[in-house]
């Protein structure tokens, strides 16, 4: 999809003074990815066969991770949103313990708001003990998060803790991942071909014995994933995809000769204006920082016309006594389970 080269102009003008003030170390990319099985192959079948189905492959289950990484090709542990579990699996919790990546759960294993809000959390603790790693002149300086328009992060609790950390997120302007979101156009395509080749090892050779087929299927998806995600994100990779993207350096000179950059046919200009009228009345995020408390208030006064999302709307005290653990599960949605153990928060201590 196209995108006109003015969005693009105006995106960087409005935040460039934060990227550029922003050490290289401390800027985050963070997105989504759901986790596929195997890359479509065409295969030939007889006339009279219609369908065919893959001998000795056990079921699938959806799973997404949020995946992230500075700009200096520093991984972040991804969290993984597991389907319907209310506790995490045997099998799964060597990868916890080895701090590889964090867990949660929803009914169908989608990012939502309460995920959103754990990772935030995550991540806060997983930034500030890689903090004390760098450079005293830089470590105390602002994160920055660059992420996309996913209604999950209209959470404004998370958005909240963030500031609070000293994290600033800015979301990039709609229908522009794959050409801003260093995800999208330097790792996810090394990252699911790695993926591949990993799972497809895996189940042909187990190193291991499980007790069922969903066990070694669940055990499979996570190692192959790690393993490809700790490949695909290197320094190079990460470099070459920022400066592909305008993002470090910080310039859409990168961007002119982007073959999806340019000035939109009357067809484009005509779905463009349906799809912004279909999204009159949604409130608008793109290409915003959400980390201000004016916009933290006014997405807080949007969401919680909706009475499921009060959970989200309510601003910590900063000399609360309240326990930290029975303080934010009690503030996450019904239905998302909470596996990993939440880290203890600067002002909340989860062991009192």
């Amino acid at each position: 999809m196209a995108c006109e080269p003015r969005i693009i102009e105006e995106f960087y003008d409005k935040h460039r003074e934060t990227i550029e003030s922003t050490p290289e170390e401390l800027i985050f990319s963070i997105d989504e990815t759901f986790i596929n099985k195997f890359k479509k192959k065409k295969v030939a079948l007889p006339e009279e066969i219609e369908h065919m189905i893959a001998k000795g492959i056990p079921n699938f289950p959806h799973i997404t991770a949020l995946c992230g990484c500075s700009m200096t090709g520093k991984s972040v542990p991804p969290l993984f949103v597991l389907p319907c579990i209310a506790e995490l699996p045997r099998e799964l919790k060597v990868f916890q313990r080895e701090r590889h990546c964090w867990f949660t759960s929803t009914p169908k294993g989608w990012v939502n708001r309460s995920v959103f809000l754990l990772y935030c959390i995550f991540f806060i603790e997983w930034l500030n003990f890689e903090r004390q790693r760098m450079p005293e002149d830089i470590r105390d300086k602002p994160a920055l998060i660059v992420c996309d328009g996913h209604s999950s992060s209209e959470n404004p609790l998370a958005l909240f803790l963030l500031a609070s950390a000293n994290i600033k997120l800015i979301v990039l302007p709609a229908h522009t991942t794959h050409i801003l979101q260093v995800f999208d156009v330097g790792i996810a395509k090394r990252l699911k071909s790695k993926f591949t080749d990993y799972l497809r090892d895996y189940i042909k050779a187990p190193k291991q014995e499980f007790n069922s087929n969903a066990a070694m299927m669940r055990y499979a998806i996570i190692y192959s994933f790690i393993s490809a995600w700790q490949e695909s994100v290197s320094l190079r990779t990460v470099q070459n995809a920022a400066a592909a993207c305008g993002l470090c350096p910080c310039s859409v000179e990168a961007l002119k000769h982007n073959k999806y950059v340019r000035e939109l046919t009357p067809a484009e200009k005509e779905l463009q204006e349906k799809r912004n009228y279909r999204n009159r009345n949604r409130f608008n995020i793109n290409g915003e920082e959400l980390t201000t408390m004016d916009m933290i208030c006014a997405i807080s006064d949007n969401i919680k016309k909706n009475p499921a999302n009060h959970r989200f709307c309510r601003k910590p005290e900063q000399d609360t006594k309240e326990r930290f653990y029975f303080w934010i599960t009690n503030y996450l949605d019904p239905s998302t389970e909470l596996l990993t153990k939440l880290p203890n928060m600067p002002g909340y201590s989860p062991n009192d």
